[in-house]
């Protein structure tokens, strides 16, 4: 899987939703620090499509890969 874009695009999409933020540590929680709530779980897929231009299967949606953005990099930008 080619990436077109990269982490830092979901990062940014992150930030501009939280600008009491200035960083993301890549192994912090979004679920559970509620930066990624279940409002936003389907936008942040959507980012993730985008920037990686690779269509995510919703019904084989795996939460873990979702859960900090080094897992969503593994999982999405990371070529196999």
């Amino acid at each position: 899987m080619a990436a077109t874009g990269s982490i830092d695009e979901v990062r940014s999409w992150i930030l501009k939703r939280h600008p009491e933020r200035q960083v993301i540590d890549a192994e912090e929680n979004l679920i559970q620090t509620r930066l990624v709530d279940s409002l936003t779980f389907v936008e942040l897929v959507y980012v993730i499509e985008n920037a990686t231009g690779v269509e995510i299967d919703f019904d084989n949606i795996d939460i873990q890969d979702f859960q900090t953005l080094a897992a969503i990099e593994k999982a999405f930008f990371v070529a196999a």
